[in-house]
């Protein structure tokens, strides 16, 4: 068995593990990286980037269906095949770069999983790595739905890699990936579904807007199957046949399950590091530093954090860690955390919801703005608009933010910037933006 010793360890070559690695190498600390994956991690290649493509192409579409008879003859189609292929374009070289980049800055790599041996050293297949620190970032996988012939159950992964889309489409889930998902085969022209065990989907988001985006998606031709718990799936040769309580039954080519993600430390065998954790991720405290191994760090997905788990988040984490591995002693604080689910309409939210707002009146105050027959909006023959806007009453800050719109993801991201600058919408009258456009439009919301 051969032995080696570092440093700082990185487990996991994504977004965090990256970040990480790179900081700890260029301060001069002996580094290393195991991954039990592909070279690259959740978000390049099997996550929001490539999702992000799919979403492209669904837009064009979208937009285009929209316009047609106002100056576009014919709606887009969508190529699945060809769609997919371009999507390939952003993913295919990315292990092989992630690991040159590793090698060529002098940061030594290990191919396999790692499992704990004791709080200070690793077995990677026949290699045993000692280090002084380790940081663990092997992110989230996604989770498996319990029920008989789970089997015939895809996951997101495997969403992203269709070489073909078939006719018909079911998605198990109320989140995010559900919904974008949904959204993105709905634009390809395919019979969708989506299943979900109780009647409040996309939790984190402002009901009043979930139920509108759900309403919108409904007359697009989304058929929504609300309160309903599978309880088997059988393949009955050309089709599977979906079962659930109460009599329900739903045949269909495709499932995916979209049921949330899970921290992927299966194999880790924390137990012999004595690192706690829970069903939510590995426990760090304020510094990221796992409860009873102070130089044993976790980031990102798989890190029980107050952070939400989006790859700027995963990327601001990495940060921290990357300080205090290196010798610094810094509690990580977050920021207010914009979130996007890209549907179309878009549906975006940051800071404090309506229903924390309306517990504290004296202290907030809700504008509620429907932005539908706006210049921004009816341009392109949006069909639904909306804003929510909490302010603190006192000073006028911008507290919370929700948006449902075409252009939700760009003015998310304006309204951050904001809360982070503690400025208002009235400060805004003095300064000019490009107009038309939705930047714009911000200050017609105070």
């Amino acid at each position: 068995m051969a032995k080696y010793t570092y440093d700082v360890v990185i487990i996991g070559s994504g977004a965090s593990g990256t970040t990480v690695a790179f900081e700890a190498q260029a301060a001069g600390l002996k580094v290393a990286v195991v991954e039990e994956r592909s070279w690259g991690g959740t978000c390049v290649l099997r996550g929001c980037d490539p999702k992000k493509v799919l979403v492209g192409a669904s837009e064009a579409r979208n937009l285009s269906t929209r316009l047609r008879g106002k100056g576009i003859k014919q709606a887009a189609t969508i190529s699945w095949t060809d769609l997919m292929a371009f999507k390939e374009t952003f993913v295919e070289n990315v292990p092989e770069s992630r690991l040159e980049s590793f090698q060529e800055a002098g940061i030594e790599t290990f191919f396999g999983a790692a499992s704990f041996q004791d709080s200070h050293s690793l077995q990677v297949g026949d290699d045993l790595i000692y280090a002084e620190k380790i940081v663990i970032a092997t992110g989230a996988t996604p989770s498996t739905l319990k029920v008989e012939g789970q089997e015939y159950i895809q996951t997101s992964d495997d969403f992203l890699s269709l070489e073909k889309l078939p006719d018909s489409v079911v998605f198990i889930g109320g989140g995010y990936i559900s919904f974008e998902f949904a959204s993105i085969a709905l634009a390809a022209g395919r019979e969708v579904h989506m299943i979900h065990h109780n009647s409040e989907p996309l939790k984190k988001f402002d009901p009043d807007f979930v139920a509108a985006l759900v309403s919108n998606m409904k007359e697009e031709g989304i058929h929504f199957h609300f309160d309903t718990d599978i309880t088997k799936v059988e393949n009955k040769g050309e089709k599977l046949h979906i079962h659930g309580k109460d009599g329900f039954s739903l045949q269909t080519d495709l499932i995916i399950g979209a049921t949330g993600r899970k921290p992927n430390i299966a194999h880790l065998s924390l137990e012999n590091a004595n690192i706690d954790y829970t069903k939510k991720g590995i426990i760090v405290n304020e510094k990221l530093q796992t409860t009873n191994n102070p130089h044993i760090y976790a980031c990102g997905d798989v890190a029980a954090t107050k952070g939400a788990p989006l790859t700027p988040v995963v990327s601001m984490e990495a940060a921290f860690v990357a300080k205090n591995v290196i010798g610094g002693d810094e509690k990580i604080i977050y920021p207010a955390i914009p979130s996007v689910v890209f549907t179309s309409p878009k549906l975006a939210s940051i800071g404090i919801s309506a229903e924390e707002a309306k517990a504290h009146p004296e202290k907030y105050q809700i504008k509620n703005h429907d932005t539908t027959n706006w210049y921004t909006y009816k341009r392109t023959n949006e069909q639904i608009a909306l804003a929510k806007i909490i302010e603190d009453r006192e000073t006028g800050q911008i507290k919370g933010a929700h948006f449902l719109s075409e252009e939700a993801d760009y003015i998310i991201n304006y309204i951050a910037i904001l809360m982070k600058a503690n400025l208002t919408l009235a400060d805004l009258q003095s300064v000019i933006f490009a107009y038309p456009s939705p930047a714009s439009d911000l200050t017609a919301l105070n």
